[in-house]
């Protein structure tokens, strides 16, 4: 049965649409809102059981912008159909026959395609009457889609913008290089919401110093990281600086976790090189991620983040360079009087809580003489190689420092004046070993005592117990009186 002529849109209505669509979409930049009035305006033309925006995306094949009605508005449109909407025609698909008609006009600018409108409905086919109003409709909206996704963009690279700004500075708040590191790897993980690892070079190695989003890797593992791969990280960095990149540079070093399967660990992994000029820092290491790859613009943040990480990276590096000089002697590598002043203090407020503590102060024997006889070449190489001995016999938890000249100290946590009396013996013992007796060392221990205000007495305690073992002939060890 033929339908009643009356049903259908008048030439004047369906021209009324257009001029209302054209007013419409000259005041609207929002997207959802220009989809929301062009689906309304086709409506009143066309009733249809499903209405689609798709656009094209960055590989060139549509993607489901906006859909309303029946169906998930997904376009399974051929390639000859592709082409007739690139050459600026309508696509025209069903009917009667199977139930279910489909119409599809592009969405061109400047020809060049950058979507298309599609609605679907059963039953009756659409004729060459109602293809010619949605190809108008398309023409009509085309600048509109096109101005608004740039307006997206913009605002989106406003936002990224503002993002990028907070994460600097969240970075270049502290200059401890754990904190910036940890700090480096949260942030990352925000953005791509997948486990990512931060990568610090070292010499020709990596070593993973921070993690974020479960990241299945050990810190302080290393990895090998062969020429090839340092400038291949540069180039991309430097392409990305021009404006290049695509911010897909593939792992070519074993960056996986142990265990699972080598085609599970290697699904889906991103390397963001942190360079700062064309010196390579480390690198961010973003996955594996199976198959839910982060979204291509995440990556493209993550890359315009890592300058201002690899920036912070180098400033907590060099104040960790700057105070370890500071409190370092230059000459034999042990912490500094200043160092030392600086755990004797900690310590103490540790002892007068109920903690053992042991001062030990050591005085080379016959320095002076040693130093005028065999050269000051000669005497740098005596405090080098007492240092190592100093070094050698001493915790990881003590103190070993110059105290100055040729005078050395240990602190002693947890050490009652038994046991920094054997430690001060086998430091005398092993020097006159690694000297064959051309140089001796005395040494003074003292404990604290409850009477003790200050670290002051307690090191005046060990002045005056090493003052006796000089006085009482050298190499020896003296504790102090209680």
């Amino acid at each position: 049965m033929t339908p009643s002529l009356d049903v259908y849109p008048s030439v004047a209505e369906r021209y009324s649409v257009l001029l209302d669509l054209a007013r419409t979409l000259t005041s609207t930049l929002v997207s959802p809102a220009l989809y929301n009035a062009l689906y309304q305006h086709v409506m009143r033309v066309l009733p249809t059981r499903a209405f689609t925006v798709a656009l094209v995306n960055r590989v060139g094949s549509l993607e489901t912008a906006f859909h309303t009605g029946a169906g998930d508005g997904s376009l399974p449109l051929g390639e000859a159909e592709l082409e007739h909407l690139r050459a600026g025609d309508f696509v025209l698909r069903g009917g009667a026959e199977d139930g279910r008609a489909l119409l599809a006009a592009p969405l061109a600018r400047e020809g060049r395609l950058i979507g298309c409108v599609a609605v679907q409905r059963d039953g009756r086919p659409f004729d060459a009457a109602e293809a010619n109003f949605l190809l108008a409709v398309g023409q009509l909206a085309a600048v509109a889609v096109d101005n608004a996704r740039l307006f997206a963009e913009v605002r989106r690279r406003g936002e990224e913008a503002e993002r990028l700004e907070v994460v600097a500075r969240d970075l270049s708040g502290s200059l401890e290089l754990s904190d910036v590191v940890e700090r480096a790897a949260a942030r990352s993980f925000e953005i791509v919401n997948k486990p990512v690892v931060v990568w610090l070079l070292e010499g020709a190695r990596i070593r993973a110093v921070a993690r974020a989003g479960g990241a299945m890797i050990r810190l302080g593992e290393e990895r090998l990281l062969p020429p090839a791969s340092i400038a291949r990280l540069k180039a991309e960095a430097l392409a990305r600086s021009g404006g290049a990149g695509d911010g897909t540079t593939q792992a070519e070093i074993p960056l996986d976790a142990e265990g699972g399967s080598a085609d599970q660990r290697e699904r889906g992994r991103v390397l963001v090189p942190l360079t700062l000029g064309a010196r390579l820092v480390g690198l961010l290491a973003v996955g594996p991620w199976g198959d839910e790859p982060p979204d291509p613009d995440q990556i493209a943040l993550l890359h315009r983040m890592a300058p201002h990480a690899s920036a912070a990276i180098e400033n907590a590096r060099l104040h960790d360079e700057v105070r370890r000089l500071s409190l370092t002697d230059p000459l034999v590598q042990l912490p500094n009087r200043r160092q030392l002043d600086l755990f004797l203090e900690k310590e103490f407020a540790a002892a007068e809580r109920g903690r053992p503590l042991c001062f030990v102060l050591y005085d080379l024997d016959r320095f002076k003489e040693y130093n005028d006889t065999q050269g000051h070449r000669a005497g740098d190489v005596a405090l080098i190689r007492f240092a190592g001995v100093l070094r050698n016999e001493t915790r990881a938890m003590n103190l070993a420092a110059r105290y100055g000249g040729e005078e050395f100290a240990t602190v002693l946590s947890g050490t009652d004046l038994a046991g920094g009396r054997a430690h001060a013996e086998r430091v005398r013992q092993r020097c006159a070993e690694t000297f064959g007796g051309e140089m001796t060392v005395s040494a003074g221990v003292a404990e604290y005592v409850p009477e003790m205000r200050t670290p002051v007495d307690l090191v005046v305690a060990a002045d005056r117990a090493l003052y006796r073992a000089k006085v009482g002939g050298r190499n020896r060890v003296c504790v102090a009186d209680v």
